[in-house]
């Protein structure tokens, strides 16, 4: 049974809000201050171990859930898993509640993970709109984006009031992003069971990453989410160390950290509106590689400089995931099945956290090379940006054999490939 057009267009109509609702993070500029006030600092980074973990662990399979039993089901779960997650934390006041909260936190976004955009992407093919994609993934980006830069500031003036409130606004949040998708329909109507066996699957998808066709975005996917990462780990250490060189005092980092963190957003909000202007075939690929080089600049200004001129760069650091999202997303959901297309994406997902944990345990080793452990580090992940900028450009950028030479300026559309 396939769905009716206009609870399609529903769909694509909601969407954008759904991920609004569902990334009103009210939690983000208090969470750790609220955990430190009911547990000990070791308890609260052994919860931060506890989430970390459990997004690595379900990660892929609730991608496979996805492709195996639908996406408006697994987003149903992300949705209520989210809600349970908010709940427990604001009535909890122990270290296993506070770890079972995480446990379903991981579950909440691990669902998510893939399933929404794969939601969307077959919604539009469904109307036979896929190329309004990269135009529409754009717009529900900003969404995204402006839900994290309101919450931060709405967040931290509840945190005024109480700490543990940041959690129940949260949870009125993440309950309408469940009803947003209690309202939508299955892009395919009724969901199928033409996924393989999830091993079978996993290494099918594996091999098909590295091929000629996914090489360059597999790497691109993995490169970026390290760099994007690195900024946004030191960002706030280096805005202690700005304020210091303005002779502020310490005790201003937090206001200007958050406020920072929401400008941040709308920056990036701002910028999602151009990705859907990019159709032309060799521009795709130079504006992937100047995003890479942005980031990859603001490391280095980090690392060599401290500066408030530095400290208000780092506000752009979303424009690089504002505009190369929507642009690899395009590109990768045409040459997935449906009943790969979640699992895909998890696993790509996977694989970045994975590479950025790696370069974690590898970045410290920079510290000991220079007297200031911060600047050591800093410049350990400008080598390494450097390094991952030059195998992006020395990578092949895919063409198939309708994809004439860059050079002759012919118009081949995103999604028409």
């Amino acid at each position: 049974m396939t769905a009716r057009p206009e609870s399609l267009s529903a769909n694509i109509t909601r969407y954008p809000w759904y991920l609004f609702f569902r990334d009103c993070h009210f939690w983000g500029p208090a969470f750790f201050l609220y955990f430190t006030s009911v547990l000990t600092l070791s308890e609260a980074l052994q919860l931060e171990a506890v989430y970390y973990v459990g997004v690595a662990v379900m990660e892929v399979p609730s991608g496979y859930v996805s492709d195996r039993f639908g996406r408006r089901r697994t987003l149903l779960l992300s949705s209520g898993c989210l809600a349970l997650a908010y709940l427990l934390f604001l009535t909890g006041s122990s270290f296993y509640q506070f770890a079972v909260a995480q446990l379903f936190l991981a579950a909440g976004f691990a669902a998510a993970s893939g399933t929404d955009t794969a939601l969307h992407f077959e919604s539009l093919k469904a109307l036979n709109r896929e190329a309004e994609y990269v135009t529409r993934e754009g717009k529900a980006l900003r969404y995204a984006l402006l839900a994290g830069g309101i919450s931060a500031i709405v967040g931290g003036l509840i945190a005024m009031g109480q700490l543990r409130w940041v959690y129940g606004a949260s949870f009125v949040s993440a309950v309408i992003s469940w009803c947003m998708v209690f309202s939508m329909t299955e892009p395919g109507g009724k969901a199928g069971g033409t996924a393989v066996p999830m091993g079978r699957q996993v290494r099918g998808l594996l091999g098909k990453a590295w091929g000629r066709r996914l090489r360059f975005f597999t790497l691109y996917t993995l490169g970026m989410t390290v760099l994007l990462h690195i900024p946004y780990e030191f960002y706030q250490p280096y805005l202690e160390r700005t304020s210091s060189f303005m002779a502020a005092g310490s005790s201003f980092t937090p206001p200007i950290a958050g406020a920072h963190l929401a400008l941040t957003m709308l920056i990036g909000a701002w910028f999602t509106r151009y990705a859907g202007r990019i159709h032309h075939r060799c521009v795709v690929r130079r504006t992937l590689l100047a995003c890479t080089l942005l980031q990859v600049v603001l490391i280095g200004a980090m690392a060599l400089v401290v500066h408030p001129v530095v400290a208000l760069m780092l506000m752009g650091r979303t424009a690089s995931r504002a505009i190369s999202t929507p642009l690899v997303n395009a590109e990768l959901s045409p040459l997935l099945e449906r009943h790969e297309r979640s699992t895909y994406l998890s696993l790509q997902s996977l694989l970045g956290r994975l590479c950025y944990g790696a370069v974690l345990l590898v970045l410290p080793l920079g510290a000991g090379l220079f007297e200031d452990a911060l600047h050591g580090t800093l410049v350990c992940a400008l080598g390494l940006g450097l390094c991952l900028l030059a195998l992006l450009v020395i990578t092949p950028f895919p063409r198939d054999e309708n994809h004439t030479c860059c050079r002759d300026h012919s118009h081949v559309m995103i999604g028409r490939q």
